[in-house]
Parts: structure tokens; C-alpha cells; sequence
């Protein structure tokens, strides 16, 4: 939208027809800018960088002065007026004892040219050098509110508790990083400040922080070597280099500058100085010869990190040339700490918020969770007699397993989100880990066995909980066991088993008869024996020990029949089996074995019979059940892809063999 600002100054006009004049002076014949205004009549009232302590508008100067704000060195500042922009600054002069030095007043200009060429926003702003009637020499540059860092550190000394709470030291160190751009610009610039410490940095109201009082800067290059500055050693003796007890201003760079940085993160870390004296002379020794003190060795109370610690004892090395390079790349190991630790804090709020999330879900099912317990402590103590009050039971449970389900699994999608989303592990695990065991035993496998549909959705659930937090889920079950009094003791086991073991040890009917959880570890027992299962994890075979189904078969018994189609697999428990084929005998196979599998995998017919030998007790699992778990489960999937390669070899080689074995020239002589 575009404004017709000939419009404006029509109605303009009209409404003021009378007072004022139709057209204003040419403002390129004043001197004087409040001369303009007055023959134009323009009197402006707005004033929003008018301080409420600022002094009031005089026309006679172009700067009213107020209070003095600040003293020492060569001049002194006071709180002004800008009359022309209706802004408070703060104004500098040159102390009266200095006025008529040509040193004193070479420096002052050079301070003023220095600070208005340094624009950066953590550089005071310089506005205005001139000559004040009066007064002679004057500067002008914003006006700070706020305190200094030296008043901060101050009541951190004192541990005031507004400023211990506000003033963390990690917003400490994002104060540092905020000086150093300041002086990281500066040195771009060519300029080393030479007289850093914390009454020259300033931290306003809002969090900014500013770098003040060039006073002592040098200018590196021909220039600088004309200075005031360059002729003289000067500094705050507690806060300067080695070299600079030794050199002239023209004789030093950016390194010293890195020493007093060093020093204020110092001071920033134990609240205290590495070097002082009673005078100039004893602080000089210390500083050229006593060894720094590692800050969290000066203060061990402060929690003062390592890599914070490494940066500020390699800028305050005395030999410059072991400092860091630049300025820049002691801001940048600053802020990496501090990007960490914000991404630490960034991740650590994801999980928190996460958690929070399914802990409010999970609370729906605490009374579910109660009435879970209940039903299943009922059954287990049935006597084994299926009476109706144990099918009303054993209904009811169904329905609330099918209701809890959904629910943790809501719960256990928002934590593997928050895990997605990079969270803060550690926690994100131990919820995980609780979340299993709440699952493990109230839905699947429960201490009585649950239906089909609850074992394959239980069953998927903790299997994708266990493939992204193991070990918080072995922690968690440990802290299950002992709170329930029981010893979690691995017996050539995993953790996971011998956790599950010991808590289905506990789960025990009437009739002495073990929990469907006690059946699982056996099972699971079992199937690790067999080469086929050998490799996978115990949490990871959970489904396959669900599915299987004990049988027993007695000598000369069928257990496939070759011809027949593969409907499921076998791993013998005790016992020999027979392999034939076409009815002759091609293979044993005793305890641990699997048989069936290829069949299985490949959905085809069988190309042998198994006979029982001997008395044989085996796992049967059924074929579709299996590819639906083996499809799902990459480590199993794997394995049996290992098992056919394996086949593969073997019957390549013993094809091999049979062709060499036809090949060879045949020793007895053909018959004539």
C-alpha cells in the first residue's frame, strides 16, 4: 500500500489553515538545525528514546547534560540529551586536569574515532564527536541501562539468591560468547581492546551485552604505530598478558586480548582471580611466573565443566604462541559446549514431554491394570477344572486384555517417536522398560496364556519394544524382580531369561503346575539349543515359543510322511528320530535338531518321511503361524536364510562328489 503524501500534506494544511504557513524554509540556508525547526514551525513532541531520568530539552545546546554516570582515567561521562533526535546519551569529556595535554586529547579523539568505527551489537555505539562551549572535546554514544559483569559477579560472590538463580553459569557462558563476538569483530578490524575486564562489559536489561571503554584500544598496522596508545604499557594489572608488563601497545596483538578473555571466563567459572597482589609490582610476578590454578581445582563446589575448563587454561597460557589462534576459535569451543548442552536440553524436553504423554495414557489403565491382576490370580490358583466361574473369568480377562492392549500401545508408539525424534535416551529407555514388564505380564504372555489375536499383537508390541531398548528393559525387569523379593540368577543364560525364569518361577498354581510363563522359558530353552535358533536372542524367539506345541511320539511312529505337504516344522527335545526317503534310511537326528524346515520355508512337499526311533518329545511349529513370525522378525529371517545356504552347500558338495565319483575310470575290467 502506498501513501499519497501530497494528500497528507493538503489535509495537513487545511486543518491547521491559519497558524502556520503554507510552505516551510529551505533547510539548505540554516546552519542550525532548531533554527530550521522554529522559522518552520515544526515542533516535534514524540520522544521514545527520551530516558525517564534523562535532563530536560535546553534550546541553547544541541546536548543537555545531566548526572554524572561514571568517572575515572582520563574523563568522565554524564547522562545527555540529543535535542535534535530527542534520545538520551551518554555524553564523555575529557577530565579538566587533561584538557591541555596533547597526549590526553590525541588519545580522547582516537578513542571516539575507534568506538564509532567498531559497529557491531556488542560494541557501545559512538555518535557524535565535537566541541562543546565550555567543556571543549566531547563524544556521544548510546546510552546503557543495565549493570555491569563485575556487579554481577559481585553478588555471586555474596551468593545473593536472585542473582545465583538468574545467573546460571551456563547464561554466564552464553555472556562470554557474546564478548568474544565483540572482540572477534574488533581484531576483524584491526583493533585490540588491551584493557578487558568485567567493569568494561556491560549486561543490560533484556540480556545484552555490550563491550565498553576503547580507551586503551591500539590500532594494529602503520596507523596504529602514531597512536597515543602505542608509546605507553597500560592496562588493568590483574587482567593483563604477560606481554603486556613488558611491551608498548604497538608491540602487541590479538593474543593478549585472548589472556583477558581468558581471565574474565576464568573469573566467570570460580568466581575468583588466578593472579593478585597487594600492588602492581606483586600482581606482575604472579602473573609472568606463578602457574594457573585449574579453575575446577580453585573451585571444586562450582560443577565447572571439563571442556569449559580445557578452553580457559589454554587462553591464559603464558607463552602466546600456546594460546588460541584467534579469537574465533575460542568463541567456537565455547559454543559447541553450549550447542551441546542446549541439544542435551532440547532432547531432554522431547522425552520429558513424551513420557508425560504416555504416562497420562497409561493412567486409564491403572484400575484395568488391577482388575488384570486379580482375574489372573484367580485362574492361577483354579484348580484346573474348567467351571463356569473360571470361564466368566477367563472371558473377562480376554476383554480386558483386548481393551489394555491398544492402549499401551499408543503409549509405546509416543516413546519410540520421542526416540525417532532423537530424545534423551536414558529416560526414553527406562519408560520403555517399564512399559515391557507392565505388558510382558498382565497382556502377553501373561501368567495365563492369552488367545491367539492377543499373542500376535502383545507379541509384535514387546518385540519392537526390545529392538530399541534391551537393556533398559533388563534393568527394569531386574528392579521388578527385587521389588517382588525374588533373585534374578542367570543359569548359562541371557539376563532377559533368567529374569523371566525367575519371575515365572514365582507363578505357580494351586496345583504346583509352572505359569505359562515358566512353559515359555523352557521353551525358549529348548529352541536356543537347536542350531537353527542358536544365534537369536532369547526375547526375539518369545513368539516362536508361543506358537509351539509339545508333542510326544512313540518308537516307529510317523512324524512327517514324505509326499505330504509341509504344514510344520519340528525341534527334538528328547529322542532319535529316522530320516527316509522312498523308504530307505538316509539320516538320525537326536536331540536339539530341526527337521521340517525346508518344507516349511518354501511352502512344497515333503521330500522325506521322519520316523520315531526311539521315544521322541518334540516342539512342533505350525507352518503358517511360523512364516507370519519369520517374515515379521528380521533376526529369524536371517538365520533361516543361513540354514538354507548351509543345505545349499552341503547338497552342492555332495553332488560334487557323486560327479567325481561317476567321472573316475573304473578299476575292475568291463566283462566281455
Amino acid at each position: 500500500m502506498q501513501i499519497d503524501l501530497e494528500s497528507v500534506e493538503r489535509a495537513r494544511q487545511a486543518s491547521t489553515q491559519g497558524s502556520r504557513p503554507r510552505t516551510v524554509p529551505d533547510a539548505s540556508s540554516y546552519l542550525e538545525f532548531t533554527e530550521y525547526c522554529r522559522d518552520a514551525g515544526i515542533h516535534p513532541v514524540i520522544n521514545p528514546g527520551l530516558d525517564r531520568d534523562a535532563p530536560p530539552l535546553r534550546a541553547e545546546h544541541r546536548y543537555s547534560l545531566g548526572t554524572r554516570l561514571g568517572a575515572g582515567g582520563w574523563g568522565q561521562v554524564h547522562l545527555a540529551v540529543d535535542r535534535n533526535l530527542r534520545r538520551s546519551v551518554a555524553l564523555k569529556t575529557l577530565a579538566p586536569e587533561h584538557r591541555m595535554s596533547p597526549v590526553h586529547v590525541q588519545a580522547f579523539i582516537e578513542e571516539a574515532i575507534i568506538t564509532g568505527g567498531l559497529d557491531h551489537p556488542n560494541i557501545v555505539s559512538a555518535y557524535d564527536l565535537a566541541i562543546r562551549p565550555g567543556e571543549g572535546l566531547f563524544y556521544t554514544m548510546k546510552r546503557l541501562t543495565g549493570q555491569t559483569l563485575y556487579n554481577v559477579l559481585a553478588m555471586l560472590r555474596l551468593e545473593d539468591p536472585e542473582y545465583v538463580q538468574h545467573f546460571s553459569l551456563l547464561r554466564l557462558l552464553g555472556f562470554f560468547v557474546e564478548i568474544c563476538r565483540a572482540i572477534g569483530h574488533a581484531h576483524a578490524r584491526g583493533v585490540l581492546h588491551t584493557d578487558l575486564k568485567p567493569e568494561n562489559i556491560f549486561i543490560g536489561e533484556y540480556g545484552e551485552v555490550t563491550v565498553v571503554d576503547w580507551g586503551l584500544a591500539q590500532v594494529l598496522g602503520p596507523g596504529g604505530r602514531q597512536q597515543a596508545r602505542a608509546r605507553i604499557r597500560a592496562g588493568t594489572p590483574e587482567y593483563m598478558a604477560p606481554e603486556q608488563f613488558q611491551k608498548a601497545g604497538r608491540d602487541l596483538d590479538p593474543r593478549a586480548d585472548i589472556w583477558a578473555l581468558g581471565l574474565i571466563l576464568y573469573e566467570l567459572l570460580t568466581l575468583q582471580l588466578p593472579f593478585t597482589g597487594k600492588d602492581m609490582a606483586e600482581i606482575r610476578v604472579a602473573v609472568l611466573h606463578d602457574p594457573v590454578t585449574p579453575p575446577r581445582v580453585m573451585a571444586p563446589r562450582r560443577a565447572i565443566p571439563m571442556a569449559i575448563e580445557k578452553v580457559c587454561m589454554r587462553a591464559l597460557e603464558k607463552d602466546p604462541a600456546r594460546r588460541f589462534a584467534s579469537v574465533s576459535e575460542m568463541l567456537w569451543a565455547v559454543d559447541d559446549f553450549l550447542q551441546g548442552v542446549r541439544e542435551r536440553a532440547r532432547r531432554h524436553e522431547i522425552a520429558t514431554a513424551a513420557i508425560a504423554q504416555a504416562d497420562e495414557q497409561l493412567a486409564e489403565l491403572r484400575a484395568i491394570e488391577r482388575e488384570l491382576d486379580s482375574l489372573q490370580a484367580i485362574l492361577r490358583e483354579a484348580s484346573g477344572e474348567d467351571s463356569p466361574e473360571d470361564a466368566r473369568a477367563r472371558e473377562a480377562l480376554e476383554g480386558l486384555r483386548r481393551q489394555s492392549l491398544p492402549i499401551y500401545q499408543r503409549a509405546a508408539d509416543v516413546l519410540i517417536e520421542a526416540l525417532d525424534a532423537e530424545g534423551a535416551e536414558e529416560p526414553l529407555h527406562d519408560a520403555i522398560g517399564d512399559l515391557y514388564w507392565r505388558v510382558f505380564s498382565r497382556v502377553y504372555p501373561g501368567v495365563i496364556r492369552p488367545s491367539k489375536s492377543i499373542s500376535e499383537g502383545g507379541g509384535a508390541l514387546l518385540h519392537g519394544l526390545g529392538e530399541r531398548a534391551l537393556a533398559a528393559i533388563v534393568r527394569a525387569g531386574e528392579a521388578l524382580a527385587k521389588k517382588r523379593g525374588l533373585e534374578v540368577e542367570a543359569r548359562n543364560e541371557g539376563p532377559w531369561r533368567a529374569i523371566v525364569r525367575s519371575l515365572g518361577g514365582a507363578e505357580r498354581g494351586a496345583d504346583g503346575k509352572p505359569s505359562a510363563i515358566t512353559r515359555l522359558v523352557t521353551r525358549i530353552t529348548f529352541l536356543r539349543a537347536a542350531r537353527l535358533f542358536r544365534d537369536i536372542e532369547d526375547q526375539d524367539l518369545l513368539p516362536v515359543a508361543e506358537v509351539c506345541e509339545a508333542r510326544r511320539y512313540e518308537p516307529g511312529d510317523m512324524i512327517f510322511t514324505q509326499g505330504a505337504s509341509g504344514d510344520a516344522m519340528c525341534v527334538i527335545v528328547d529322542g532319535t528320530v529316522e530320516i527316509l526317503r522312498d523308504g530307505e534310511l538316509i539320516n538320525t537326528q537326536g536331540p536339539r535338531s530341526c527337521f521340517g524346515e525346508i518344507a516349511v520355508l518354501g511352502a512344497t512337499t515333503r521330500t522325506a518321511s521322519v520316523r520315531a526311533k526311539t521315544r521322541v518329545v518334540c516342539l512342533l511349529l505350525e507352518a503358517g503361524r511360523f512364516r507370519e513370525i519369520a517374515l515379521g522378525n528380521g533376526v529369524i529371517a536371517m538365520a533361516l536364510v543361513d540354514i538354507l545356504n548351509q543345505r545349499l552347500r552341503v547338497a552342492t558338495e555332495r553332488e560334487a562328489a557323486l560327479r567325481a565319483s561317476s567321472e573316475r575310470p573304473s578299476l575292475t575290467p568291463p566283462e566281455l
